[in-house]
């Protein structure tokens, strides 16, 4: 039986026949916002909404007097600016990997075989059909462990049920299921995109020597599908960090759960990364290695005349040298000189957060009480 993920949407059939959106799509797609405008908007949604209970309930307020007097953020306000990062970021990428797709869909066909041109384009209609019910069952999974996280919370605190809908525990229990659940269904995502790609390359990939700048669309598929995970995993980092202790930047309490979270995102980065690069690089490495067989074939054949002074054939041995040479010096790699530096850049995202906290601390002390940045 073939489980192999159907990625392929004959011309003449309508994408919802063979693919579904999910909702993140949808919300991109009926917003008049535009991309950006509407990621910020939903930012400022999610986190108003945990502002608006806070200051509804002050249960506990977003501010607090410290000992030395100072007006510091709660730490549970900081949480949920996180949080709310990790939402917005966890359904921006969803659409933003699908625009991703649709931007590089002719570069992906013409790297292709005419075979390939229409699983080439199916990666921008969305998720097929065939993965509908893994989509649901993650996604329910992961909104059911939002829940346990908040019943773990009500437990191991002084809370009952109502009083923790009382209090700031209601956008917890509004925002975590959702949160989970594009969280877990994220790794089956990971796990279909990463097969379809495999299996994109082994069918529909043919490496011409001669034109290997057209597999340079793999490079940039792989580069911006691993930024998006290391952006997220700078994201979860901010777990880490206190914005009310400046001497003390890390809060050595949540090291155990964010770290492996931050290594796992890294390593979807990496997965995906090499998902798309490692393939086209056994298939340019085996062409080389056939090229080479050829060519050394040849040589041998005119070899012994060249030797016996056949000036043809000492010409052609020449030209056969210089192929060869020409041939072992090709890349292996599908990534281009500016992917490279990009990618290089792109290791150092974990280190924003660091930055983005110091600053956010100095802009909030001085919002509140009016203190020097």
């Amino acid at each position: 039986m073939d489980t192999r993920p159907d990625t392929t949407a004959p011309a003449d059939t309508p994408a919802d026949a063979t693919h579904f959106e999910p909702f993140e799509m949808r919300l991109y797609r009926v917003s008049p916002l535009g991309p950006l405008l509407t990621t910020l908007a939903l930012f400022v949604l999610v986190y108003g909404g945990f502002v608006l209970i806070a200051e509804t309930t002050r249960q506990p307020s977003l501010f607090h007097v410290s000992a030395s007097g100072e007006i510091v953020l709660v730490q549970v306000a900081w949480i949920a600016l996180v949080l709310s990062l990790i939402f917005t970021a966890g359904i921006a990428f969803t659409e933003f990997s699908r625009r991703m797709w649709q931007a590089e869909t002719d570069a992906l066909a013409a790297a292709l075989e005419p075979a390939g041109a229409d699983s080439a384009g199916a990666f921008a209609l969305g998720i097929p059909h065939s993965w509908s019910r893994r989509y649901a069952l993650m996604f329910l999974a992961g909104a059911a462990a939002g829940l346990v996280f908040n019943g773990v919370i009500i437990i191991t605190s002084n809370f009952t049920f109502v009083s923790y809908l009382q209090s700031v525990g209601l956008w917890f229990v509004l925002v975590s299921p959702v949160l989970y659940g594009i969280g877990f269904r994220a790794g089956i995502d990971l796990a279909r995109e990463s097969a379809a790609i495999k299996q994109l390359i082994r069918e529909h990939l043919t490496i011409d020597l001669f034109h290997l700048d057209r597999l340079d669309v793999f490079g940039r598929i792989g580069l911006r599908a691993a930024r998006s995970w290391l952006i997220m995993a700078g994201i979860l980092l901010l777990f880490l960090i206190n914005p009310n202790r400046p001497d003390a930047l890390f809060d050595a309490t949540q090291l155990w759960i964010t770290v492996p979270v931050v290594a796992a995102s890294i390593a979807g980065g990496v997965i995906v990364l090499t998902s798309a690069l490692h393939p086209v690089h056994a298939k340019i490495r085996a062409a080389k290695q056939a090229e080479l067989v050829r060519i050394h074939a040849e040589m041998a054949r005119v070899r012994e005349r060249a030797l016996a002074g056949d000036a043809e054939a000492a010409s052609a041995l020449a030209g056969l040298t210089d192929y060869e040479i020409w041939v072992n010096a090709r890349p292996e790699w599908p990534v281009s000189a500016s992917v490279t530096t990009r990618f290089s850049l792109y290791v150092l995202i974990p280190v924003i957060p660091i930055i983005g906290s110091y600053v956010f601390e100095k802009l909030a002390d001085q919002f509140v009480s009016g203190g020097g940045v």
